[in-house]
């Protein structure tokens, strides 16, 4: 059966909501008569990519770490000789320690068992952490590394008689490699006039150590003699092998010393004519290409003489709006290292065409690369750019549950916006469902795009006639509306969409929910906002005319719903996103936020308007999709327990199996005793009949919920049965709760 979640009841409560966890939750989903192969990984921005052995085969599987959202993603190599292949495998990911910024996968003390070195922003420094790789059970898993002559935890060099952290600027990738062939693995790094480039040489081999040790030192710091002029779209190169292009004898111009810090880089190293000298890729955070610099020197001393502005100029060049970085690695199983290109920005650049895959049609020793396509391994996903919305929706009235995701945008030359909405229909069964891509501009909201983005869908019977409108939020924090004027049972068909719905207006990005928060038999509007509260406004109209006063700030709205606050430490941005969960007397709020936590708290219906609500669960184990998540919830499959798809600020959806329980059935800390009654007939036509057992001489109510948790009749009586006409309902899955004399009854029946 179709079950949403906004008619849940029951949870395991607070006691064991700790042991709780969100399950992946595998559904096929199609597009253009192709299936996915991942289409609930979540997509991608900025992907970081290494080779790995994930679960000890001796197979090299992949790793994607995304800047934005700061997310591990992991992918099972299931291709054979020359097919790229990777299936998303999200267990390995959780062995992940958290990080910021880079993270790159190298197996620097050569156990077969890849360690990881990233950025340490999280913990305030600029500066690389270390962890050291091995295999338990199956699985890789890491161990922080501590370096004894260093006050903190990350790699030191010497510096003034002492030691420094090796520094990295945020917003760059480097390089680790074994650049001097003595087997130990070298870094290089962008200065932080981020002019030069900077070797850190591993001493480990000079020293007598062996080269599985981390001793560093800054033994060159113009290596290649090149340098970067701010806003250049080339390196300015050095005649003389032996000196920096810019020196004492040849100062900077007046003009490069005035001329700023530069921004960032991307860096990576391979050799491309087998003599043992790397070349350099490097990528700029203002330039769409990314350049080679030929590595005329020597593995010690290097001397870039010559370069590519556009590479590969021999057959279509990376061009990826900003700050494209490369990533050398087979990733097709032919033995022979490939290139991949991706974003290195988090937002305002590329979001779809965001893994280009360039071939090696030639050798390791003297690699040319030819471009395949530019969405390997996201091609396989949903992924609509950046942000994702969702919320259910049987559309077609077949009772199973569609889904419809706004966007927040999507990249376009020129600052141009494109966000939408995109609609999943399921073409599965109640027990076994299944998605299609079936419209990727519905409704056509692109016609809104050059004045508005950031679209957030929830779906309502705002005007009491039996079928679900449509409300929308969006960057500016009005309402889009459209009216459901199919009538009760009938696929949705929508009137004008109308923007900034009754003058309302919270903030920034408006999530909007609706819900009949105070039981009036009204539905009333719940709006996240950016900043991280949650805004309450009642409905102040009838039930054929809903009416809302639109400034937040005055009564009788509430624009610290729950005291609420989504926004984490040091943040003040939140990204609020609710969710009513609920029927009855007693409702729950999930919100998704800002820093990936699905929070819920249980609604104190006396604090409506300004009391706070009690926190059950702040963020549920087994559960991680990233930065700006928004929840939506239903039983899909059948069972009592939720599913949930949740989109992300990557633009994709993740699909779990949620801890919380579906039926409105009493919670395990009431002891209310259960009303024995009998409905009938069941699937109904237009009158549902009750049989109450025997009770006392109390008057009997009556409430039914539809789909979505919304009070659609109510009524009371007298003695032991009645009949409730149901004759204004629409097809469909509902819900009847029954009270008499303190004893209670929920139960659930189709309406035909």
């Amino acid at each position: 059966m179709k079950k949403i979640a906004l008619c849940l009841f029951a949870f395991v409560w607070v006691a064991a909501l700790s042991a709780q966890v969100f399950t992946r939750f595998n559904v096929p989903v199609t597009s253009g008569g192709v299936e996915l192969l991942n289409p609930w990984a979540g997509g991608l921005n900025a992907p970081q990519w290494s080779a790995v052995d994930l679960d000890g085969d001796g197979k090299l599987d992949l790793y994607a770490f995304d800047r934005n959202g700061n997310i591990h993603l992991t992918f099972l190599n299931t291709g054979g000789f020359g097919e790229t292949r990777y299936e998303f495998a999200p267990q390995f990911a959780a062995n992940f320690p958290y990080c910021r910024n880079f993270v790159l996968l190298r197996d620097y003390n050569k156990d077969g068992a890849m360690d990881l070195f990233a950025h340490a922003g999280n913990e305030g420094l600029p500066a690389i952490k270390v962890y050291k790789g091995s295999f338990e059970n199956g699985q890789l898993v890491f161990e922080r590394i501590g370096f004894p002559q260093w006050t903190f935890d990350v790699i030191p060099v010497p510096a003034g008689g002492g030691f420094s952290n090796l520094p990295i600027n945020p917003p760059d990738y480097p390089a680790i490699d074994d650049m001097d062939d003595d087997g130990d693995l070298d870094i290089l790094a962008l200065s932080s006039s981020g002019s030069k480039m900077n070797y850190y040489q591993n001493m480990a081999t000079e020293m007598g150590y062996t080269d599985d040790t981390l001793i560093y030192k800054l033994t060159d710091d113009c290596w290649g003699k090149f340098y970067i002029l701010p806003f250049a779209e080339s390196l300015t190169l050095s005649p003389d092998p032996a000196e920096c292009v810019f020196n004492f004898q040849n100062p900077e111009p007046d003009d490069v010393r005035t001329g700023g810090i530069h921004g960032g880089a991307t860096l990576c190293t391979f050799d491309e004519d087998n003599d043992g000298a790397r070349e350099l890729l490097y990528g700029d955070l203002i330039y769409p290409h990314i350049i080679k610099g030929k590595n005329s020197g020597s593995p010690t001393a290097a001397w870039m003489n010559s370069q590519d502005s556009t590479f590969p100029s021999y057959d279509v060049p990376v061009e990826i709006f900003d700050f494209p970085a490369s990533y050398y690695l087979d990733m097709d199983n032919d033995g022979i290292k490939d290139l991949i290109t991706s974003p290195n920005k988090k937002d305002g650049s590329f979001d779809s065409r965001v893994v280009w895959f360039y071939k090696n049609v030639q050798s390791n020793e003297f690699p040319v690369f030819e471009l395949q396509q530019q969405k390997l391994i996201v091609g396989g996903m949903l992924d609509f750019g950046t942000g994702a919305q969702p919320a259910f929706i049987d559309y077609n009235a077949d009772g199973l549950m569609d889904i419809v995701v706004g966007n927040i945008n999507r990249w376009l030359p020129n600052f141009q916006n494109d966000p939408f909405l995109v609609l999943l229909k399921n073409v599965g069964t109640e027990t076994e469902p299944a998605y299609e891509v079936v419209d990727e501009n519905w409704l056509n909201f692109k016609q809104f795009a050059s004045v508005s983005f950031g679209f957030a869908p929830t779906f309502g019977d705002l005007d009491n006639d039996g079928d679900l409108d449509l409300l929308v939020g969006e960057r500016f924090g009005s309402l889009f509306f459209a009216e459901n004027i199919a009538g009760p049972g009938n696929p949705v068909s929508f009137g004008p969409i109308q923007a900034q719905w009754k003058g309302i207006n919270v903030g920034q990005y408006s999530t909007p929910h609706i819900h009949d928060m105070n039981g009036d038999g009204l539905p009333d509007l719940i709006i996240g906002e950016r900043i991280g509260n949650i805004n309450y406004l009642p409905n102040q109209g009838t039930p054929e005319a809903p009416a809302f006063h639109p400034n937040p700030d005055e009564a009788p709205n509430n624009r610290f719903f729950g005291k609420i606050n989504t926004q984490a430490p040091g943040y003040v941005t939140g990204y609020s996103a609710p969710v009513i969960i609920g029927c009855g007397g007693q409702k729950l709020l999930a919100t998704g936020s800002e820093e990936g936590k699905i929070k819920l708290y249980e609604v104190n219906s006396d604090s409506l308007d300004g009391g706070g609500f009690t926190l059950l669960h702040n963020g549920f184990a087994g559960f991680a999709e990233g930065e700006i998540i928004r929840p939506a919830f239903a039983s899909l499959n059948g069972d009592d327990l939720l599913d949930m798809v949740v989109g992300n600020y990557r633009g994709g959806l993740g699909m779990y199996s949620s801890p919380i329980t579906d039926g409105c059935l009493v919670s395990a800390k009431e002891n209310r005793p259960v009303l024995e009654a009998a409905i009938f007939p069941n699937p109904a036509g237009d009158a549902l009949h009750i049989r109450l057992g025997e009770m006392t001489a109390a008057t009997a109510s009556f409430r039914i919920f539809n789909a979505i948790g919304q009070l659609v009749s109510n009524g009371q009586f007298q003695g032991q049965s009645t009949s409730v006409d149901l004759s204004r309902l629409g097809s469909g899955i509902y819900l009847i709760e029954l009270r008499a004399g303190g004893a209670r009854s929920v139960q659930r029946f189709v309406k035909k």
